[in-house]
């Protein structure tokens, strides 16, 4: 089998990029095997960190977390004693009702539907804060041309002293 020259030349670039990539990927894998590395130096540093606090010598107080064990009073279930009267608030009386229904279906679009039931969902739409009104007085002050008397303007609605 001969090889043209065009061949050749052609099966001599791909070589060229293929040692281009295996180049990258041997870098690349440097890099990764510097991380885990790293990171096993690392996991070793927490594991004696660990070890000073996770030892049946450490006192409860100096332990940084707490074991999963089951408590004294494991035999006991935990909530509310039976009979007890529950402590949520009350549901109040809606002001307004407002009636959701469907003409078609989600799905198929079909129109002849049954109905089969209701589901209440009560909304409590708590209202902002009102916004605080802030309003700027422009007391002129003037002159009195016969009596040279000096005062400042005055309003119903400003306060003689205060902010309020």
């Amino acid at each position: 089998m001969s090889v043209t020259a065009s061949d050749y030349q052609s099966l001599k670039l791909q070589i060229k990029w293929l040692e281009e990539i295996v180049a990258e990927l041997k870098k690349d894998n440097e890099e990764k095997a510097k991380i885990i590395a790293e990171q096993a130096k690392l996991i070793e540093e927490l594991k004696v960190k660990l070890a000073k606090y996770d030892n049946p010598h450490t006192p409860s107080s100096a332990q940084k977390y707490k074991k999963n064990s089951e408590s004294k009073n494991s035999s006991k279930k935990r909530g509310a004693p039976k009979g007890h009267r529950g402590a949520t608030r009350p549901t109040p009386e809606p002001d307004r009702v407002v009636e959701v229904t469907a003409d078609q279906c989600d799905q198929c679009g079909s129109t002849n539907l049954e109905e089969c039931g209701v589901e209440k969902q009560v909304i409590e739409e708590i209202p902002p804060p009102p916004k605080i009104e802030v309003i700027q007085f422009n007391r002129h002050k003037y002159k009195c041309q016969d009596c040279e008397q000096k005062f400042t303007a005055k309003d119903e609605e400003c306060p003689q002293k205060g902010r309020f």
